[in-house]
């Protein structure tokens, strides 16, 4: 526990990182990968590039000092960043090292000294929020080990097969190279994998959705090819699109909060672009599992028909299965609707707001998204969405 005198203090920098944490953290990753290189096996370089894990990282440590003495609000955000770190196998000795450079971080862009009571607080503070991630992460690796084919740590996976699905788009299918069962996974998780470019210096990990149901012999992603020609961004899709069947890679066990937490409830999808992957694991699941499917609606946006993925396997199924299947195109024919997605297109599609929404895309199509829904009376706990990179919330830019 934390004393009352650590806690006032925290919340007092609260404001202070609002405004200082972009600063503060840009100074601690120049720090932490000056000292220890090694961890940019880790870390994706394209986000620090970006500034976009600076930001995530500032917005974290704001949340954290704001809700200091109510960490029970915070439960969505530990659960989400502990998964993202358990698909890195980010381990408990490398708390210390982020710690230690944080701190100086926060002294030296503050100009404080070294016993300053702020400095004291954090110390305390970050060594709460270090056991905490610790604790939950160790969770995920003890669940993950224990399932049927589960393991501990990246395994050894080879690419069986690769399917052109959209302009720009691909899947591929991984197979242990053991050839032993593989673990199962709730559809919307997501897997971490890890290549070795050719050329670059450093193992490249990133995350992957799964984009088939659970129970197969195969994991199933699908990838866009981000960045052209690829630099920082879309070193590792652009990899994997040029792989060939027999190449290997590293592979974490599935891991993921972005679930169906109501599975009972009438379910509505809603993908933008290559945000499909993770709802089309949920739809999947429901079309294998069964039963009445009349009341979920499927939504996919995209650019064009070039860029529709998998337009002639879902076009089938909605046909057989019966769920209503829509589709929006930004140019072109072919689509049920032409142009962003509004108001009155989402009220006719989905119908009286009763269902869980479950969303995914690039982050100002799902803020713009979730206001939409909001306004149409959907409760915050009807929506649910998953925000690709390092980022905990939706913004508009």
């Amino acid at each position: 526990m934390l004393s009352a005198e650590t806690l006032t203090t925290i919340r007092s920098t609260a404001p202070l990182l609002a405004k200082q944490g972009k600063a503060i953290t840009d100074l601690f990753y120049s720090k932490l990968f000056t000292h220890h290189p090694e961890l940019q096996h880790i870390f994706n370089m394209a986000n620090q590039v970006q500034g976009e894990q600076s930001r995530a990282l500032a917005e974290s440590v704001f949340l954290y000092a704001t809700h200091i003495d109510a960490l029970q609000n915070l439960g969505p955000m530990v659960s989400r960043i502990a998964h993202k770190h358990a698909s890195l196998q980010v381990a408990p000795e490398h708390y210390p090292i982020v710690g230690k450079y944080l701190l100086e971080a926060i002294r030296d862009h503050l100009g404080l000294a070294d016993d300053h009571p702020v400095l004291g607080a954090w110390s305390e503070a970050y060594a709460q929020l270090a056991g905490i991630f610790i604790d939950t992460e160790e969770g995920i690796y003890a669940h993950n080990a224990a399932k049927p084919g589960g393991w501990r740590g990246f395994r050894p996976f080879v690419i069986r097969e690769i399917r052109d699905e959209a302009q720009g788009i691909k899947s591929v299918y991984l197979e242990a190279e053991d050839g032993q069962p593989i673990a199962s996974f709730e559809p919307g998780q997501y897997l971490g994998i890890k290549v070795q470019v050719p050329g670059h210096a450093y193992d490249e990990i990133r995350q992957y959705s799964l984009s088939d149901a659970p129970g197969k012999k195969t994991y199933r992603i699908t990838v866009k090819a981000e960045g052209t020609p690829p630099g920082q961004t879309g070193k590792v899709s652009h990899h994997l699109h040029d792989a060939r069947p027999g190449d290997r890679v590293w592979v974490q066990p599935p891991t993921g909060d972005f679930t169906v937490k109501r599975p009972g409830n009438k379910l509505a999808l809603i993908a933008g672009g290559v945000g499909i992957t993770p709802l089309l694991s949920m739809l999947l699941a429901r079309v294998e599992a069964g039963g009445d499917l009349s009341d979920l609606v499927f939504v996919h946006c995209c650019r064009d028909a070039a860029h529709h993925v998998m337009a002639d396997e879902l076009r089938r199924l909605s046909t057989e299965r019966g769920f209503t299947y829509r589709v929006s195109y930004e140019h072109g024919d072919g689509a049920d609707h032409r142009g962003l997605l509004n108001r009155d297109v989402l009220e006719a599609w989905l119908g009286a707001p009763d269902a869980d929404v479950y969303f995914c895309g690039p982050k100002p199509f799902m803020a713009a998204l979730n206001l939409q829904l909001q306004d149409m009376g959907y409760s915050e706990a009807q929506l649910h969405y998953e925000v690709f990179g390092p980022s905990t919330r939706l913004t508009t830019h």
